[in-house]
């Protein structure tokens, strides 16, 4: 996406709640997972090929690698599918998960601050990662990947309300 057409998704996203997901994270996802199912799927076929003589091991591997990679991208599919990250005016619900399915909601008050991130791939896609920092020891620190750069930003203002004067002082 361009930044001409980014601008209407931009100017309404946190004040409906819902963070878009940058349409690019379905394809970052979709090699990560990729390639684990391919390491898995020839870590065990490639070793059980030898064995039992069933084939040669490039078909294995070819093989291996190409159902992989295909269950791979059905599985970033449905993930991205059951992501979901809303900005309500207390805090910040994550949903996400295909097997084990989370729901994580931060309270606005646990926030102790936010960091906003990108690398080489990111910053040429236009998206970033939004890190939330909270106070306390479990899940001190909770990470929105994909957001398009321009709404991290808001989401990184918007919970630490960056304000002139607006903590009192």
């Amino acid at each position: 996406m361009t930044e001409t057409t980014m601008e209407p998704v931009l100017a309404s996203a946190l004040a409906h709640g819902q963070l878009p997901l940058h349409p690019r994270m379905r394809l970052v996802w979709g090699l990560n997972h990729g390639v684990v199912y391919a390491l898995a799927f020839t870590a065990v076929l490639v070793p059980l090929s030898v064995k039992f003589d069933w084939m040669p091991v490039i078909v294995t591997v070819l093989l291996a690698l190409t159902a992989g990679l295909g269950l791979g991208w059905r599985h970033a599919g449905h993930y991205a599918a059951r992501y979901a990250a809303l900005h309500l005016g207390d805090g910040v619900l994550i949903r996400r998960g295909v097997w084990w399915r989370s729901e994580l909601f931060v309270p606005r008050a646990r926030i102790q601050h936010t960091e906003v991130h990108q690398g080489p791939l990111d910053r040429r896609w236009g998206m970033a990662g939004v890190s939330i920092h909270t106070a306390g020891t479990r899940l001190e620190s909770i990470t929105l990947p994909g957001v398009p750069h321009a709404i991290a930003l808001q989401l990184r203002d918007a919970l630490l309300d960056r304000r002139t004067h607006a903590d009192g002082a």
